[in-house]
């Protein structure tokens, strides 16, 4: 039996339609990198802020001592040749 002109229009439809929904460019593959391009944008955002408060920190440290100073008692525990600790232990 011979497909009529409609038949194979419908047919030639269906499959425009689904080539369009997920083929390479097709709107599903689109939606999924429209979704990442935004992740991304979002991360380059949060990655600019924290270059931009590293970099402030860093000028901090180049234009004062006391900030090294600073820096080196919090984090390194370390003191002065002429100083003395004392540690109080919490029973």
């Amino acid at each position: 039996m011979k497909p009529t002109k409609k038949q194979s229009h419908i047919l030639m439809g269906i499959v425009v339609v689904y080539l369009c929904l997920t083929g390479n460019r097709g709107l599903w593959n689109l939606y999924k990198l429209h979704q990442e391009k935004q992740s991304l944008t979002e991360q380059i955002i949060q990655l600019k802020t924290e270059m931009n408060r590293c970099q402030a920190e860093c000028q901090s440290f180049s234009n004062s001592s006391s900030n090294i100073e600073k820096q080196a008692r919090e984090e390194l525990n370390l003191i002065k040749s002429n100083e003395m600790v004392y540690r109080f232990f919490k029973k």
